[in-house]
């Protein structure tokens, strides 16, 4: 009877606890929405893990001019260069690889470009043009 009682007791805590972290979290938003913030806000929580790319630029060294079709050899080398230093195998981290490919993955979302990982293009205009072909 008494572990019944422990039990019931917790559970109520356990609910008074989140309904006051639901209430005070609810009262943040509606004073980020009245003072203007909400939107920044929720652009940046909508956004989830994609990179901001100033960041994606610092991360690879390249400038914003930099980044356009006809500069994607020169991304994929630094990309290339980049992730190959941070290989954890070679005691590189792990966490900075990582941070190398979700900065090549902003860029090519942002400016609708492809950047080589390995492969050539010349392999890949290969294999495109014997799909084409079939």
């Amino acid at each position: 009877m008494a572990i019944g009682k422990i039990v019931a007791q917790l559970l109520i805590g356990g609910f008074g606890m989140f309904s006051r972290a639901f209430m005070a979290a609810y009262q943040q938003a509606l004073m980020n929405a009245k003072s203007g913030k909400g939107p920044a806000v929720s652009e940046a929580a909508s956004r989830g893990t994609r990179m901001a790319i100033e960041e994606a630029l610092q991360i690879l060294n390249v400038k914003r001019s930099d980044v356009s079709a006809q500069n994607a050899g020169k991304l994929s080398e630094m990309y290339q260069k980049m992730f190959n230093a941070n290989d954890p195998k070679k005691g590189g981290s792990f966490y900075l690889q990582s941070k190398v490919y979700r900065a090549r993955e902003a860029l090519e979302e942002e400016f609708n470009i492809i950047i080589n990982a390995g492969e050539s293009q010349a392999g890949k205009a290969g294999k495109a043009s014997g799909t084409a072909s079939k």
